[in-house]
């Protein structure tokens, strides 16, 4: 397994790498809920996730 090359703290928006290992989800099921829920944020082509917005919604999951 290769070790993350990425630092674990993270305050605003993570990548979807970063999500999937904070909230132990596959990209599917991870984007499925932040879609629905308004946590994905497009800065060109770059996909990030918002995480206060992503953890509100898990925790109503």
């Amino acid at each position: 397994m290769n070790k993350p090359k990425y630092s674990n703290t993270i305050t605003k928006l993570a990548t979807v790498p970063q999500a999937e290992e904070r909230y132990k989800l596959g990209r599917t099921k991870l984007m499925e809920i932040a879609e629905d829920n308004g946590a994905v944020r497009r800065i060109g082509r770059a996909v990030r996730i918002d995480i206060p917005a992503m953890d509100k919604a898990i925790s109503n999951y």
